[in-house]
């Protein structure tokens, strides 16, 4: 979020954040679109930082494997969210932590058996692997600091100049063991009205190729492939905007990321956040097949 002016204690916002990926390797096709209704809400702050409640309040997954539906589970697992953001809005803690892992090992995780009990495979490692997660905060962090519709909220190192200024991007674990690190051009606009005021960020990024491993790149690529003179040439594709009014609230956004190596390996994403009111959340929340709480 940007220092521009601060949020007032209580203030809150509804957005429809819709992510879709399709990922393709070789001759598999992996897609999936989810939407989600969520609530963010300032609800304190602490020597400069900033802290705010995000609540998820419905979703719904279009899916083509069961990790996705495993994926909405731990989406109303993490709700609510209490998100620290330091003064160049960059996330620096979640306040809840302790809360979440409570509440996976008291009934969640008895839930998920229950729920997943003809799962042949798998099951007791996505549940060891959550649960090592959740003792890990620094590796809580990072998983909600990477290339997702969580990106919206945390606009790191940005303060609201006018005009085109580079900056740093490294989205850690991309890859797996492989970071990805671009650099991104970000260029702010501002708009005055008669008792208006309206800004916008646009990035464009490419890949920093002085600070990306590429023979690690191509280990993995090999060890995916099994191939032994894989083509480790890589092709990133970025481009966001992000409307916000005077108070530095999202009003609406766009991101797209896409990584390709030659017509056998790409990975797209795209997110698309909608600020709406009450009335259209409820609209929402009757069509989408997934409550925010779990059931017995």
């Amino acid at each position: 979020m940007l220092n521009i002016y601060k949020p007032k204690l209580g203030d809150e916002a509804l957005y429809h954040l819709t992510s879709a990926n399709r990922t393709i390797v070789g001759g598999r096709l992996m897609e999936f679109v989810q939407q989600k209704v969520v609530r963010m809400k300032m609800i304190g702050e602490d020597s400069g930082d900033t802290i705010y409640e995000y609540q998820l309040l419905a979703q719904q997954i279009e899916g083509t494997a069961l990790i996705h539906e495993w994926a909405m589970d731990m989406e109303i697992l993490q709700s609510p969210l209490k998100i620290v953001l330091d003064e160049a809005g960059r996330l620096k803690d979640i306040r809840n932590l302790f809360e979440i892992r409570e509440k996976w090992e008291g009934s969640y995780v008895s839930h998920l058996r229950r729920k997943y009990k003809h799962m042949k495979e798998g099951l007791e490692e996505l549940i060891a692997e959550t649960d090592a997660l959740l003792k890990d905060k620094t590796r809580f962090l990072q998983s909600l600091d990477g290339y997702s519709a969580w990106r919206f909220f945390f606009q790191d190192n940005f303060n609201g100049q006018q005009g085109t200024h580079q900056q740093d991007l490294l989205l850690k674990g991309f890859f797996g063991q492989v970071d990805l690190p671009l650099s991104v051009d970000a260029t702010w606009t501002e708009e005055y009205g008669i008792g208006q005021y309206s800004c916008q960020l646009e990035t464009k990024g490419k890949l920093d190729e002085r600070k990306f491993d590429r023979k690690m790149f191509a280990r993995m690529l090999k060890d995916l492939t099994g191939v032994f003179n894989v083509n480790a040439q890589l092709d990133v594709l970025m481009e966001e905007q992000f409307q916000f009014d005077k108070h530095h609230w999202l009003l609406a956004g766009e991101m797209y990321l896409e990584t390709k190596v030659s017509d056998w390996y790409s990975v797209a994403s795209a997110h698309v956040l909608e600020r709406i009111d009450a009335v259209r959340a409820d609209e929402l929340k009757k069509h989408f097949n997934v409550a925010a709480e779990p059931t017995a």
